[in-house]
C-alpha cells in the first residue's frame, strides 16, 4: 500500500500534467548532474570489491602509479594539496597517507562523496573536507596551495565550467604551484576514437566532455599558467601538469 506521502505526490503530479496538457507542456524530472559515488558504491558490493579497488578497475585508474608520477614527483609530504572532485576517494585515500604534515584540501559539489569521505576516510589533522558551489573553491587565501589535482572533473562540463576552475586554480596556487588535471582531447587520435566509440553506442554519455588541445592551452595561458607536460591515460584521456610561475 503506498504511503501518504506517495499518494499525494502522484495526485499532485496528475493534477500538474492535466494543467500543462493544454500548453503543449510537460512534466519531467530535472537529471542531476552529481557525481557517480552512490552508484560506485553499490555496484561495488554487489561485486564483494572495496569500493576504490572497484573505481580502480572499473574505471581504469591506476591511481598511485598516477600520483607518484604526476604529484609526489613534484611536491613533498610538507605541501599543502587541494583535490578537486574526489568521489569515493580513489586517490584521496592515497594523497592522505602521502601529506604527512601538510594539508590536504578536499573539494566535492557531491553531498554524497564529501559524506561517504567523512565516514570512512582516515581521519588526520592536516585533511579537511569542503561541499562546494560545483564551480569554485572554498580557499579563501590567495596563493596558498602548492598543487591542485584533479581526475576525471573535466572529462565532463562544459567549456566554461572548466575556463572558471583554470581561473581559480590561478587564484589559489603558490608562485611556482602546478595544477595537474586530465581531460578527453580530441585534437589527439585516441581521444577522438573515444568519442567516436561513445557516439556509436546504442545510449551514448552525453554527459561527457570533449576538448581540444589548442583550447586547453589558452585557457591556461590566459591565466597566467605554463603548460609543462601531458601524460595520456588508459582510460583514453589526457593528464595536463601546468605551472604557475
Amino acid at each position: 500500500m503506498k504511503s501518504l506521502k506517495d499518494r499525494a505526490t502522484s495526485t499532485l503530479k496528475k493534477a500538474v500534467k492535466a494543467s500543462l496538457s493544454p500548453l503543449g507542456l510537460t512534466l519531467s524530472r530535472i537529471p542531476s548532474d552529481r557525481g557517480c559515488t552512490l552508484e560506485w558504491v553499490a555496484e561495488s558490493g554487489r561485486q564483494g570489491m572495496e569500493v576504490n579497488d572497484y573505481v580502480e578497475t572499473d574505471q581504469r585508474k591506476p591511481a598511485l602509479a598516477e600520483l607518484q608520477q604526476l604529484v609526489y614527483a613534484r611536491v613533498t609530504p610538507q605541501a599543502t594539496i587541494c583535490e578537486l572532485g574526489p568521489g569515493t576517494g580513489v586517490y584521496t585515500r592515497h594523497l592522505n597517507t602521502y601529506v604527512e604534515s601538510g594539508q590536504l584540501h578536499v573539494v566535492d559539489a557531491d553531498p554524497s562523496a564529501i559524506e561517504f569521505l567523512r565516514k570512512h576516510l582516515p581521519e588526520r589533522p592536516g585533511t579537511h573536507l569542503y561541499l562546494n558551489s560545483g564551480t569554485s573553491l572554498p580557499i579563501d587565501v590567495d596563493a596558498s596551495i602548492d598543487l591542485v589535482f584533479c581526475a576525471s572533473m573535466f572529462t565532463g562540463g562544459n567549456l566554461s565550467y572548466f575556463y572558471r576552475y583554470v581561473q581559480e586554480f590561478a587564484r589559489v596556487l603558490k608562485p611556482g604551484g602546478w595544477c595537474v588535471f586530465d581531460y578527453f582531447d580530441v585534437a589527439t587520435d585516441s581521444g577522438w576514437r573515444g568519442l567516436t566509440r561513445n557516439m556509436a553506442r546504442k545510449q551514448p554519455i552525453f554527459a561527457y566532455a570533449y576538448h581540444a588541445t589548442e583550447t586547453v592551452d589558452r585557457v591556461l595561458l590566459q591565466h597566467g599558467l605554463e603548460l609543462v607536460d601531458r601524460h595520456p591515460t588508459p582510460r583514453g584521456s589526457v593528464f595536463v601538469s601546468a605551472r604557475r610561475p
